[in-house]
């Protein structure tokens, strides 16, 4: 008797990941090949794939399991995951499959699922029953194979990005250190390149042994970023994550600027909202879209949900604290390059730095984000809620968010693992510690 590998742990909130190849293997990019074919219905899939490993294996298993269902497959070959989204919209194909593990270690990898236009498959909408399908067995049949082609949307994708730079009349020039991360954005940053002639790259190889972890809000993984801002003299640094739809950025002064900040940066740049934030994000954000008379929505965080909200509200941009930023005119989707072109055309329009730049928003005191191991996540969460049990308000979009006059935080779940994570916000750091020491004290009771 065969038994039958389980892959239900692949099935993330997201997308589709897991280690190689104990839990993605080339028999699940088969079986996953059939199962989307059977569910989508579609004629034809464009499929990329980052820079790891395991990457053309899982892509050769894959076009295996769409081919023999009669499903035709687009090699859009080595790509970031936001040129996946163009070319599906570009190419105006069916649906597509970016094979990734975005910032996750070297060993995993992984699958990010589009529907027509880039729509994103995940556990909300449909991801999960091609797990039934799956586990069922219950493929469709073909008697006609499908076909394999390669098509390039590089030069389509350059002209796209740099066509978001401003003209402007003064000559203001800015230099930049580019972080590649060793990964898939080879793209985003050959145009940067291009656009900017004086940039410094590194790390511009495409490795499936990166030279640091290739996660942008990793503190050990922007320690060369920094020391390299800091030795060629550079306006602005940036780092791109393995699969280039994140981007943080570093000061000349190589602090970090978080990603809610950059949000507000560019929030004072539009002429109309609603701008989509999460909720671990400074309410600097809210601030700054209220001195404008804009509308900001708070949104759960996820790449998903963030873009299900952009979409039905018709935001002009939305960010997660995690460094995705999605716009309006990447049709909603989150997009690094858009958002460093978008952040170069500020500078490039005022004598003023990043620095200072972002300053103003800088009024909060934020503890970042903590993650707290425990035994009872449920627990955890009842015991919070009943320590803060006189706020001003208290909103349940994601996990628990409570606010005080001068202090709020937000408490979520992690997905997979017996893990809460804490961010938390005040108008002093005193009351902040003060605050965040009631919780370490809770925390300690149910580890």
């Amino acid at each position: 008797m065969v038994v039958k590998k389980d892959y239900s742990s692949v099935f993330r909130a997201y997308d589709l990941r897991g280690v190689y190849p104990k839990e993605v293997d080339n028999n699940f990019a088969y079986l996953l090949g059939k199962s989307f074919a059977t569910y989508a219905k579609v004629k034809e899939v464009a499929v990329g794939y980052d820079g790891r490993k395991s990457s053309p294996k899982l892509f050769e298993n894959l076009k295996k399991g769409l081919v023999e269902c009669g499903v035709d497959v687009v090699d859009i070959g080595l790509v970031s995951t936001p040129m996946s989204y163009f070319a599906v919209i570009k190419g105006k194909f069916d649906a597509g499959i970016m094979i990734t593990a975005s910032h996750n270690p070297k060993d995993w990898n992984g699958f990010k699922l589009m529907l027509k236009k880039a729509e994103p498959l995940f556990s909300e909408n449909g991801s999960l029953d091609l797990l039934k399908i799956i586990e069922s067995e219950e493929f469709m049949s073909s008697k006609k194979k499908g076909k394999s082609k390669k098509k390039s949307f590089v030069k389509d994708y350059e002209v796209f990005i740099s066509s978001l730079l401003k003209k402007f009349k003064t000559k203001k020039s800015i230099k930049l250190v580019i972080d590649q991360s060793n990964g898939s954005g080879i793209n985003e940053v050959n145009t940067l390149k291009k656009l900017f002639p004086s940039s410094k790259i590194i790390n511009g190889k495409v490795s499936a042994s990166p030279s640091h972890e290739p996660n942008p809000l990793s503190p050990d993984a922007r320690k060369q970023l920094v020391a390299e801002v800091k030795k060629q003299k550079a306006d602005l640094g940036l780092i791109f994550d393995g699969d280039a739809d994140r981007v943080c950025f570093v000061t000349h002064k190589g602090h970090f600027v978080r990603p809610d900040l950059i949000l507000s940066l560019l929030s004072k740049e539009i002429k109309k909202g609603p701008v989509v934030y999460d909720t671990r994000s400074s309410q600097a954000v809210a601030d700054t879209c209220k001195a404008r008379g804009i509308r900001a929505i708070m949104s759960k965080a996820g790449r998903t949900f963030i873009y299900r909200v952009m979409k039905d509200e018709g935001a002009e941009i939305g960010a997660e604290n995690s460094g995705h930023y999605f716009f309006k005119e990447s049709d909603y989707l989150d997009n690094a390059g858009v958002c460093a072109i978008k952040v170069l055309n500020i500078l490039l329009s005022c004598d003023e730095s990043l620095c200072d730049l972002v300053k103003e928003f800088e009024k909060y005191h934020h503890s970042g984000e903590i993650n707290y191991k425990v035994k009872n996540t449920s627990k955890a969460f009842l015991l919070v809620e009943q320590s803060f049990s006189d706020p001003v308000k208290s909103l349940f979009i994601d996990g628990l968010s409570v606010y005080y006059d001068d202090f709020w935080f937000n408490l979520r779940k992690s997905n997979t693992e017996n893990i809460v994570r804490l961010n938390a916000e005040s108008t002093s750091k005193e009351v902040l510690d003060k605050h965040l020491q009631r919780i370490n004290n809770i925390m300690s009771l149910v580890k």
